[in-house]
């Protein structure tokens, strides 16, 4: 499977994931042990204990709570539920699912669909497929949204027209949209179905000569199936319509590179180049695909260094430059950081470009430079965590631990959901403590960074 394949399955996983972390602790509310029959003080104070550990998430004294509960209510639907959550906290999937489908005995709560999300949920973890696939199919009826998780199912395990189908029954139900249409190509792509892909685009796009998403897709999936003349004549139909779609000339500039057309080429590339609203990646494509051509055709050469130079010399420099930055960032890090660094002096609030450059900065092992850029940041973004743990990890660096242990703790402070940044910050702390001769401050961050780890 492509690496591309695999980053879109993290992100879909990401995605669910992410999905089931909200629903989670809201579920708690769908049980109500007020309506299970009589409960005694003692068992209602257990389980609100189990309920307080969990909160502080402490889900090992949770589990040792609700199995007194047990002891006292060996029936209870509650306190299975509690439990399975807590399983799942501790990624114990197994005896997850065991206390979920005893939840599910009950019929009170056997159609509940969040309890059935978190079946799918912990299936999915175990890589069970046909009963993530079951319970998928079931929520879907109910949450449409599962369709996505379903196609995404069926892909993993090959099965291309039942994905393409989830992905229709979506459509159905929510219409078309940017995202499926993306996933839709990756399924062509990865199925070797392209001519399926072909047939779906060109239907929408003869619907529809405004559907431009549609009118890209077919472009490509033209020029895959080793058709970019076809490619070429969508391309020529939209001009008719007086439309200039930066997506549109990509896909133009590609197949004119594909049929050696060096001057059309020059010419779509050129747009795509000085284009403001086209992603990085797209811009890279064109411009290594234009490199490969001209390093085989000599012809080729003098075209290829006009559009770099058209992208350079442009009015819009500093996002030249940034692409030159990213298209650098993988080959000489030195000239990507010189690139970044020229957008910056044009875009000094682009933190996106911030980060990059301080990245580099640090991989470069600048960090003096690394703590200017950081300081001068922090006057424009005075929350962002990343420049406090910046600046305090460069002090470190240059020696100044006192001062280098100030901005860390600061850090931590502004960080909410990144736990990878969180784990740099311990690391750094332990580091600059230990430098201190403060072995106890050291040993504590240690204990954070395995914690962290786990």
């Amino acid at each position: 499977m492509s690496q591309s394949i695999r980053l879109f399955f993290v992100c879909c996983f990401v995605l669910s994931f992410s999905g089931y972390a909200q629903e989670k602790d809201n579920l708690t509310e769908d049980i109500n042990i007020d309506e299970l029959g009589n409960n005694t003080d003692e068992f209602q104070e257990v389980f609100f204990r189990a309920i307080a550990q969990r909160a502080v998430e402490n889900p090992d004294k949770a589990i040792e709570e609700l199995k007194k509960c047990l002891e006292l209510q060996p029936e209870s639907t509650a306190v299975f539920y509690e439990l399975a959550k807590n399983y799942i906290d501790l990624k114990e999937y197994k005896n997850a699912e065991d206390f979920l489908k005893k939840t599910i005995e009950d019929p009170q709560y056997q159609n509940d669909v969040n309890i059935h999300k978190q079946l799918f949920f912990v299936f999915n973890m175990q890589k069970r497929y046909d009963e993530a696939i079951a319970e998928a199919e079931f929520i879907s009826k109910i949450d449409p949204v599962y369709y996505q998780e379903l196609a995404n199912l069926h892909l993993i395990r090959g099965e291309y027209v039942l994905a393409l189908k989830s992905l229709d029954n979506y459509d159905a139900v929510k219409g078309i949209d940017e995202f499926r249409d993306d996933f839709r190509m990756i399924i062509y792509k990865e199925g070797s179905i392209l001519n399926v892909g072909i047939e779906f685009f060109k239907k929408r796009f003869q619907n529809s000569k405004e559907d431009l998403r549609a009118a890209s897709s077919l472009m490509e999936l033209y020029r895959l199936n080793n058709s970019p003349q076809k490619a070429i004549e969508v391309g020529e139909e939209l001009e008719q319509y007086a439309v200039n779609d930066p997506e549109i000339n990509v896909e133009l500039a590609m197949a004119y590179l594909v049929t050696r057309n060096i001057s059309q080429a020059k010419t779509y590339s050129r747009k795509v180049v000085e284009s403001l609203t086209l992603d990085e990646k797209d811009k890279v494509k064109v411009i290594n695909t234009f490199k490969t051509l001209a390093m085989k055709n000599p012809d080729a050469q003098e075209a290829f260094v006009s559009v770099l130079d058209s992208a350079l010399s442009s009015e819009k420099n500093s996002s030249s430059k940034a692409e030159l930055g990213e298209f650098y960032k993988s080959r000489d890090k030195v000239k990507s950081l010189e690139n970044f660094k020229s957008a910056l002096r044009n875009k000094p609030n682009d933190f996106k470009l911030i980060k990059n450059i301080l990245e580099l900065e640090l991989e470069l092992d600048k960090y003096q430079e690394a703590l200017e850029t950081s300081e001068n940041a922090l006057e424009s973004f005075p929350s962002q965590a990343l420049l406090y743990y910046t600046k305090g990890f460069a002090l470190g660096q240059l020696g100044n631990h006192k001062k280098a242990v100030e901005f860390l703790e600061t850090t931590l402070d502004y960080i909410f959901d990144d736990e990878a940044l969180k784990q740099k910050v311990y690391s750094a702390l332990k580091e600059s403590y230990l430098a201190l001769g403060n072995q106890e401050k050291a040993n504590a961050y240690e204990q954070k960074l395995i914690i962290i780890s786990n």
